[in-house]
């Protein structure tokens, strides 16, 4: 779903300035925001949070709106729905990483034209940019968190979310990847491409400060707050996977 910004057309003028009863009241009476656009921004940082904590499913509208400090009402002026408002979130935290991604990828192709782009250099834009932002101010990586909700708890939304805003780039990489070795049939291009996603995804779950399973499994050896290591290992670990041999 595309972001969907504050109502502000004349049409609307009516529901407005309604909205000063959507926004709870500090204890001198006054409203707690000074612009009509403060408690929409409210709820997404809330529902990112509430999300991350509790999961899609069991969050609810109210608890949302509870650390936002704004009434129901104001979700559904804002969004419409819960549904809604999950792919704003996804949309909000998944957008710079994807713009990086393509990017670097543009990047990659250009300096390659007119020949085929090098398989390290496509490697490199799909990994780098996922290692880098999903990690926040506090070291945690909250966007991991919320795509591995989406894959392990698909719901008709997320699904609809994916197709309109993540497939693109995913078809991009898988055009890349095509060029880079023009020897491999698509079908295993797809199969490694959803390996290396996997793989991705893994190591960034647990180099996750919440759980370091990968520090602590190696025994320190494994530093998962260097995220050049992390690039440099899981590129290594996936270029040689695409230049294994085809089965059958």
């Amino acid at each position: 779903m595309a972001p969907v910004g504050p109502l502000q057309n004349d049409d609307d003028s009516r529901e407005a300035k309604n909205l000063g009863c959507m926004v709870k009241k500090a204890d001198n009476g006054t409203s707690s925001v000074n612009r009509a656009d403060e408690p929409r921004e409210r709820i997404v940082a809330a529902a990112r949070e509430v999300f991350i904590e509790q999961g899609f499913d069991l969050a609810t509208v109210r608890d949302i709106t509870r650390r936002a400090d704004v009434n129901v009402a104001a979700v559904n002026y804002y969004f419409g729905s819960k549904e809604d408002l999950i792919s704003e979130v996804l949309n909000l935290m998944m957008e710079p990483y994807t713009h990086a991604r393509i990017e670097a990828l543009e990047k990659c192709e250009a300096a390659a034209r007119p020949g085929f782009p090098v398989l390290e250099e496509v490697v490199g834009a799909l990994v780098r940019p996922m290692v880098q932002f999903s990690r926040d101010a506090s070291g945690a990586r909250p966007l991991t968190r919320l795509i591995l909700q989406v894959r392990s708890r698909p719901r008709e939304s997320t699904n609809r979310f994916f197709i309109r805003r993540v497939d693109p780039a995913v078809f991009r990489f898988i055009d890349a990847f095509s060029r880079a070795l023009p020897d491999m049939q698509r079908r295993d291009i797809f199969w490694r491409y959803n390996f290396s996603i996997g793989a991705i995804m893994q190591v960034l779950i647990d180099s996750d400060p919440a759980s370091y399973r990968l520090k602590q499994l190696s025994g320190g050896l494994c530093d998962t707050d260097d995220d050049e290591e992390i690039i440099r290992q899981l590129s290594r670990f996936i270029c040689i996977g695409f230049q294994a041999p085809a089965i059958g």
